[in-house]
């Protein structure tokens, strides 16, 4: 983003920006080791790296944005390094976050894709969340403070009015770290900006003034709200209270030099890929679908030169729809249930009444001990929410008509939400052939390796991309 001042130095137009690229180079924003804020300029041939408070330009200069106190408390790169592969910044990414979290790897996996998603963020058709739910103590906070340390520009806060989080969305896309979310700012306005910040179209208009509020966000909650929306729009990480006695502290002096390092490797792989990231077919993503499909693409573009990590991915992605699929109610449970029963059982009939379908419903109802009953007004409701539309008028009543396209919706809509109300009779176990749409087969999640090893401290020497490490002059 860049706002234009009408200040000029020495006949040069005074230009205000957080990013610039040309062609075969780009800088960024890093901070010095004397905490001055400047950008350090990149260019591709022949890889060197070199660090200048201010760009110039025959019509122009280029500065930093003006510190103020959300800059002071972003985090940025403060030494540079060239990293080997995405596969091996995912490792350190991964061996960081288990000497401070205690979580299952597949989770770490989606975090550290996440991170590496936040570098070039920009250049993402989404932008992902990730939002920590789990009890009082149970290391929610420690995370969000684990992943300020690597996310690009990271910034943790515990309130935030929506006033402030246009200005730091629009002016520098931070990564944004908010704790107690259910209780942070306004909560109806801030989720109304969380569900809309996720897209880079996305524009808010605010006295005469328009704000991009698109960047990635980091929540905590203690439970999932009841904004179906919004979850959607996260990768869901379940918390616990750890009885680990090794964990380290974010602010222990080893994990600071750690992330301090791996942030020079990722400063590194955004300069190398910001204009070459591409996604890989990867087999079995058809599976994915809606948000949690543009959930997967958004990280897996990032990581895309390593198929692996990809297909790996791909598993975790499939463990989350666990989290966002919202259950059924009572009354849609009990007509779908009994769809999938009748066009099994009356397989080559083409129409249903809705009055008979009623009474099936009563009865699978009653014969599962429930205490309600739904009436033809109220299962017509239900199908049309179910997507169910083609539906004539006849002298005996309505009837709705399932054709192939239906019938597969059906089969569809089972798959996502379960049938344990008629588990004994489904018809794999009445038919001798299953029909067409019964091929269902249960995806397996894939054990991702834990990384090894960690990231050192930098040296202070001057650097190319490809040297180990260099601290900012």
């Amino acid at each position: 983003m860049q706002s234009f001042k009408k200040r000029y130095y020495r006949n040069k137009l005074i230009v205000e920006t957080d990013f610039v690229q040309g062609v075969g180079w780009c800088a960024d924003l890093v901070r010095s080791t004397e905490s001055r804020i400047g950008f350090l300029l990149y260019e591709s041939d022949p890889g060197k790296v070199s660090f200048s408070r201010t760009l110039e330009w025959p019509d122009r200069m280029l500065y930093p944005p003006e510190e103020d106190e959300l800059m002071r408390n972003m985090r940025l790169p403060r030494c540079f390094g060239g990293y080997k592969s995405v596969g091996d910044l995912l490792q350190q990414i991964d061996a960081f976050l288990s000497r401070c979290l205690d979580l299952e790897v597949q989770l770490r996996f989606v975090l550290a894709c996440f991170v590496l998603s936040t570098w070039v963020i920009d250049r993402l058709p989404l932008a992902p969340y990730i939002a920590f739910v789990g009890l009082p103590q149970s290391g929610k906070t420690t995370a969000l403070k684990a992943l300020r340390l690597l996310c690009r520009r990271g910034v943790l806060t515990s309130d935030i009015t929506s006033a402030a989080m246009y200005r730091a969305c629009d002016r520098l896309m931070p990564t944004l770290c908010i704790d107690e979310t259910a209780t942070a700012g306004q909560r109806r306005t801030l989720f109304h900006l969380l569900r809309s910040g996720n897209v880079p179209d996305s524009i808010a208009f605010r006295e005469s003034q328009s704000y991009r509020t698109f960047c990635a966000k980091v929540v905590t909650w203690t439970e999932l709200p009841d904004d179906d929306a919004l979850n959607s729009r996260c990768l869901i990480v379940p918390m616990q209270e750890s009885s680990r006695t090794d964990l380290l502290r974010t602010t222990h002096p080893e994990l600071i030099a750690a992330a301090d390092s791996l942030q020079g490797q990722l400063l590194a792989y955004r300069f190398v890929k910001y204009n070459t990231l591409q996604l890989p077919q990867i087999p079995g993503d058809e599976s994915l679908r809606s948000r949690n499909r543009d959930l997967y693409e958004a990280l897996a573009l990032p990581i895309g030169e390593d198929p692996e990590s990809c297909a790996r991915l791909l598993e975790c992605m499939k463990l989350q729809h666990a989290f966002h699929r919202q259950p059924l109610s009572p009354d849609q449970a009990a007509v779908l249930e009994t769809l999938f029963q009748q066009i099994h059982a009356q397989a080559d009939q083409g129409k249903f009444s809705i009055r008979d379908l009623t009474k099936n419903i009563n009865l699978n109802l009653k014969r599962a001990g429930e205490h309600f009953q739904l009436n033809p007004r109220g299962v017509g409701a239900v199908l049309t929410t179910l997507g169910f539309l083609n539906r004539t008028r006849t002298s005996s009543g309505w009837v709705d008509w399932l054709d192939r396209s239906a019938r597969k919706r059906i089969h569809e809509l089972i798959l996502l939400y379960g049938a344990d109300g008629l588990a004994d009779c489904l018809p794999s176990k009445k038919r001798t052939e299953p029909c067409d749409f019964c091929k269902i087969s249960e995806p397996q999640s894939a054990e991702i390796p834990p990384a090894d090893g960690s990231t050192s401290i930098p040296s202070t020497e001057s650097a190319g991309l490809n040297a180990p490490g260099a601290s900012l002059p």
